[in-house]
């Protein structure tokens, strides 16, 4: 019989279900963009295969953060011309020499960044970095508004930072939280899962079942956000 395949949630997890002539459920995940992949027997029950994936759930969260940690990042020159993300989609990037501060312009689909006369390509990434930098900074004051009630934690403070692996920290004891710059280039939604993700750490310090039970009773659909992340930075994004 021909395998048969479905896309399908299990246990509030996308995976991808194949039932096949195999003996045992099988559960793997993709290294090249973490997308969970299931397959079992032809005559197992659905709800045994949901209970399978549900034990796994920690397991499979940890697996997806290894391969997200391997993505490369945007290899840019910061030269007009190129698309630049920004908050879920892509930017036409003008670099002009002189003093102004950068201009976004949402009509044109237009970031304008200004810098000095035959500035390197470090400087050209650092204004561009500093415009970032600003702009998730500007934004996570008003998102703490929203979530540390929904959440039921407070932090004392949260702060955005370069980070080369992972999208938050969280110092449970001095209720600080840190913030990755590479957000900003990711739609809002997954700016908001990443701050709901650290608050609750601050409620619950492991991974655990209680953990994700606090994450999805503040945000039913954290996992939709999550795996957004998890995909990277699509080519096909744009300003609508």
């Amino acid at each position: 019989m021909k395998p048969q395949s479905e896309k399908t949630q299990m246990a509030g997890i996308n995976v991808n279900f194949t039932r096949k002539s195999v003996r045992n459920i099988n559960l793997r995940i993709s290294r090249t963009d973490g997308e969970v992949m299931v397959s079992a027997p032809l005559r197992v029950k659905r709800e045994l295969v949901e209970s399978f994936v549900a034990s796994r759930a920690d397991w499979i969260s940890r697996a997806q953060n290894r391969v997200l940690s391997r993505q490369p990042t945007e290899q840019a020159e910061y030269v007009s011309g190129e698309r630049i993300s920004y908050l879920g989609k892509k930017l036409l990037l003008t670099v002009e020499e002189g003093r102004g501060a950068v201009q976004l312009d949402q009509d044109r689909q237009e970031l304008k960044v200004y810098v000095p006369r035959n500035a390197n390509l470090k400087r050209r990434q650092t204004a561009l970095e500093d415009f970032y930098r600003q702009e998730l900074s500007s934004r996570l004051p008003v998102y703490l508004e929203v979530w540390q009630p929904i959440v039921g934690a407070k932090a004392k403070e949260c702060r955005v930072r370069k980070m080369k692996s992972r999208w938050g920290s969280c110092n449970t004891r001095q209720a600080r939280i840190w913030m990755s710059l590479e957000l900003i280039k990711y739609p809002p939604q997954c700016i908001e899962y990443v701050l709901v993700h650290e608050l609750t750490h601050l409620l619950e310090p492991s991974h655990n079942k209680r953990f994700h039970r606090l994450v999805g009773e503040a945000m039913p659909n954290w996992r939709e956000h999550k795996n957004r992340l998890s995909q990277g930075l699509r080519l096909d994004e744009r300003v609508s």
